[in-house]
């Protein structure tokens, strides 16, 4: 699938048992969101804990996504780091390996200067034919780059995409029109996806998409615009979780709907009880919704 016809993407939790990736669910997941009619998925991002997996499970991570998907949805990786080497490394790797693209985040924590992180950029899309989504995520990395770190890289031709973060709405309502028609435009904020689409965003790739996939796939611009009242009562979730959204939130989701661990890996933990009784809470309300229908599921 090309980058054009990409337009629900789920950021794909990565499933633990004992500490270990668990294959036999992370299969069970990937059927999920080729039967709901899913895109795409984004594997070993930040909810797919990325962070805190090592070389050799990374890859064996991508190589079952991809084997499972065959072909039937496109599997991008996340390979993005703040250090720009490494970055490469993992780019390439993921090429080998097969995936359909790589997300690359702005570097994080070291706060380079716009100079810095259009070098880095160059450097990366330069190592690979891979098509190439950056991750513009301020509220995780404390820089925003925005409008100018995209006016300077409209001449690489695989950077094909943006994944805009949270809060970015406003940022991405403000881009100019020629920015808006050069890179397809992706929300990973799940609080406000209807309004990203009816302000002429492409899709998303988001984290919602394994908690009901079946209702972020039949979401059309004309439903968001109109105010989709499935989502919205399905947004009761992010407020359940009083502010925090995570790898561990979206697994106390998904272990209370399809009865798959919740486990996480240091330094995240586990939600608190009184957090795990309101996404529940939650998601009984919304019980009968298509959205969360095991047999769409």
């Amino acid at each position: 699938m090309g980058i054009a016809e990409l337009r629900t993407v789920t950021a794909l939790v990565t499933p633990f048992r004992n500490g270990a990736v668990e294959h036999s669910l992370l299969n069970e997941a990937v059927d999920r969101q080729v039967r709901t009619g899913i895109d795409g998925i984004v594997v070993c991002d930040i909810f797919g804990e990325g962070h805190a997996l090592a070389r050799d499970e990374r890859d064996h991570l991508l190589s079952a996504c991809l084997e499972r998907a065959a072909g039937r949805l496109a599997v991008f990786a996340a390979t993005g780091t703040n250090n720009t080497a490494e970055t490469v490394a993992l780019t390439r790797r993921a090429a080998e390996i097969g995936a359909d693209g790589v997300l690359v985040t702005v570097p994080y924590y070291s706060k380079p200067t716009l100079r810095g992180v259009i070098g880095h950029f160059r450097e990366v899309a330069g190592a690979t034919r891979l098509p190439v989504i950056l991750d513009d995520d301020p509220h995780r990395t404390a820089l925003d780059c925005g409008q100018a770190l995209l006016s300077s890289l409209t001449d690489i031709q695989n950077i094909v995409g943006v994944r805009h973060g949270i809060g970015r709405l406003e940022a991405f309502h403000r881009l100019p029109a020629d920015l808006r028609r050069r890179y397809r435009h992706y929300s990973s904020d799940d609080s406000t996806l209807p309004m990203f689409l009816a302000c002429g965003g492409h899709g998303w790739i988001s984290a919602l998409g394994n908690v009901f996939p079946y209702r972020l796939a039949a979401m059309t611009p004309v439903a968001a615009s109109a105010g989709d009242l499935s989502f919205r009562q399905a947004q009761s979730l992010l407020v359940a979780a009083e502010g925090r959204w995570d790898a561990a939130v979206v697994k106390a989701a998904t272990a209370i709907l399809y009865e798959t661990p919740s486990e996480v890996r240091l330094p995240l933990v586990e939600v608190e009880p009184q957090v795990s009784e309101a996404i529940a809470h939650a998601l009984a309300a919304l019980e009968g919704q298509p959205v969360f229908s095991r047999a769409l599921a």
